[in-house]
């Protein structure tokens, strides 16, 4: 056994699910969106704007969906951080790489997708 706690591999483990599944739902939500989603809080898409609702819709569902993969990973390489150090730097480096340059690429894709289906 490494010199991790179990303890700390489970709460690693619940916080990266629970992001994961946050992201996930707001990627389904996206998906079953009749009207156009919003990206930005407390904002409005105006439908008319939108050349084709469902495809923007879907593009913004698959953009929360890839978006929650690196927390999935964190999640499950953090389920091992009670073998060793290793496996929760690795888990936390994920954290770091999907919460801060992960937002910024977050926000360019989105802009990718206003282009293409927003007049």
């Amino acid at each position: 056994m490494g010199n991790g706690s179990v303890a700390g591999a489970i709460i690693m483990a619940i916080c990266c699910f629970g992001c994961a599944l946050t992201f996930v739902g707001i990627g389904i939500w996206a998906e079953r969106a009749e009207k156009p989603v919003h990206f930005w809080a407390g904002t409005n898409i105006d439908p008319n704007k939108v050349t084709d609702i469902p495809g923007y819709n879907h593009a913004n569902a698959v953009m929360w969906k890839v978006y929650s993969i690196p927390y999935w990973l964190a999640g499950l390489i953090g389920c091992f951080g009670f073998l060793g150090d290793i496996f929760a730097i690795v888990a936390t480096v994920l954290l770091f790489v999907a919460c801060f340059p992960g937002i910024f690429l977050l926000v360019w894709r989105y802009r990718k997708i206003e282009k293409q289906f927003m007049n």
